[in-house]
């Protein structure tokens, strides 16, 4: 019965593993920079969360008559004259005045999925491979683990 098991472990693995390729080189012409647009900020703000919160970015950009939206952490750390004790209105202020209503951005995005999108420059080959793996991965972990339990029962089952 294991060796059933074994095979249908190999099956899958096959199988996401052709996914997996199919996913990632459909996705590699992103690298070359060709699918890009211009965004445009809509507004800055602060967003609460767990453990405190942070200053978002949010943008817009239309791709063949559809309008995407996306946000972005502005590099807070390499601004002049930064100070830990700062209150989260003067950041805000100060990163309106820098991404003011209107900034423009670039945006390279996956011409598959325009919603997959990237800011200022075309992406690594290494993101490029992880968007394309992340989703793979998961379900190949959410089916091996069942099969190797089954294939522990079986195993430990008395003879």
């Amino acid at each position: 019965m294991t060796e059933v098991i074994y095979a249908i472990q190999v099956a899958i693995a096959i199988v996401l593993g052709l996914w997996t390729y199919n996913r990632y080189a459909k996705r590699w012409t992103c690298t070359l920079g060709d699918d890009v647009v211009s965004g445009y900020v809509n507004d800055v703000g602060y967003v609460a969360g767990e453990g405190g919160g942070s200053v978002i970015v949010s943008y817009g950009y239309s791709v063949a008559g559809t309008r995407y939206f996306g946000s972005f952490v502005p590099p807070w750390r390499h601004l002049v004259g930064f100070d830990f004790k700062m209150r989260t209105a003067e950041l805000e202020a100060i990163f309106r005045e820098k991404y003011p209503q209107g900034y423009e951005v670039r945006v390279f995005y996956f011409r598959g999925s325009p919603a997959e999108h990237w800011l200022g420059s075309p992406p690594s080959k290494w993101a490029v491979l992880w968007k394309a793996v992340w989703l793979p991965l998961v379900i190949l972990a959410l089916t091996y683990i069942p099969l190797m339990f089954i294939n522990l029962l079986i195993y430990l089952q008395p003879r």
